[in-house]
């Protein structure tokens, strides 16, 4: 048998579907195959990358802005000025019972931030550096552009010296309503190598019961306290003379 002559039969038998168009279908498949790997690493690269680059972003706007902490005292008693007056010529310190009743706030200018006040804070309240009175302050955050504020912070101190220079100088000033004191927020202290104390100080007006101007912030690195027992015995070393020393 001769070949075929040209036009008669087709040359590639394609199972009647004609023409040259399933080598292209085939090839087409395997192109899809191909690069399916390709397409689906980058969609999983895009799902993983869009969070990472997001969040970036959205913290980008909180950039340059801090928390502002400040503090009102709401009520307070225990501050006898006519005692203070009537003792300006007794040297001995007063004894008083201060009681305070302060408003903390937070304001959270950050979106995507959180300020808080942790919890086992405690509130120390001070008047020319005479510590008056101390309290818990519980434990709460600001957060998403708001203003927070946690109220009835009891701090209270009991048969408080106060020298004669603070009485006198406490006595004046809230006669004429001008008498700040110092509050100190206190976070709760950790002792290890990486661990820090946040510590809030705030000036407030007594009798107003207005907010403070913003509260300075800074984070301290706390020392273990000094052990008692060591202490006394220094305490008695120091005590010794040298004639007990050579028995």
């Amino acid at each position: 048998m001769g070949a075929h002559a040209s036009g008669t039969e087709p040359l590639i038998d394609d199972g009647g579907r004609g023409g040259g168009d399933g080598g292209c279908c085939s090839n087409a498949r395997e192109l899809f195959w191909d690069i399916l790997p390709a397409v689906l690493g980058a969609l999983a690269a895009l799902v993983f990358a869009v969070p990472l680059l997001y969040w970036p972003y959205q913290m980008s706007f909180d950039n340059g802005k801090y928390p502002e902490y400040s503090v009102a005292v709401a009520g307070f008693s225990g501050l006898d000025v006519d005692a203070a007056a009537a003792g300006r010529a007794t040297p001995t310190p007063t004894l008083l019972d201060p009681t305070f009743d302060l408003t903390v706030f937070i304001k959270e200018p950050r979106r995507w931030s959180t300020a808080c006040v942790p919890r086992g804070t405690t509130a120390v309240v001070s008047y020319r550096r005479v510590r008056l009175a101390s309290g818990p302050v519980p434990g709460f955050c600001g957060q998403n552009e708001n203003a927070t504020e946690v109220g009835n912070v009891m701090a209270w101190g009991t048969a408080v010296p106060v020298p004669r220079f603070a009485r006198d100088t406490l006595a004046d000033e809230l006669g004429r309503g001008e008498a700040d004191v110092d509050v100190k927020l206190m976070g709760p202290a950790r002792y290890c190598a990486t661990c820090y104390q946040l510590v809030i100080e705030c000036k407030a007006r007594l009798g107003r019961g207005e907010a403070s101007p913003p509260c300075t912030v800074r984070y301290d690195t706390p020392t273990l306290p000094d052990d008692p027992a060591r202490g006394r015995q220094q305490a008695r070393k120091q005590l010794r003379t040298p004639q007990d020393s050579s028995e």
